[in-house]
């Protein structure tokens, strides 16, 4: 799964999501792929890359 991928779930769930339902939904959408097992990874690169952010147990995109 790439950071694009995640990126377009987190925008499904209105731009803000835990790791449990990011996850949930990518196993329903890629219900071929395992790659869900790596979305913990792809949301800490999206945060270096400055792309999102954790607020509590939340994920964010960030506003431009």
């Amino acid at each position: 799964m790439s950071q694009e991928d995640v990126l377009s779930i987190l925008k499904e769930l209105k731009g803000e999501a835990t790791i449990k339902e990011i996850r949930e939904l990518a196993k329903k959408k890629y219900s071929g792929r395992t790659l869900y097992l790596y979305v913990g990874d792809r949301l800490k690169k999206l945060e270096r890359n400055n792309r999102i952010t954790k607020e509590g147990e939340k994920w964010k995109i960030k506003k431009k």
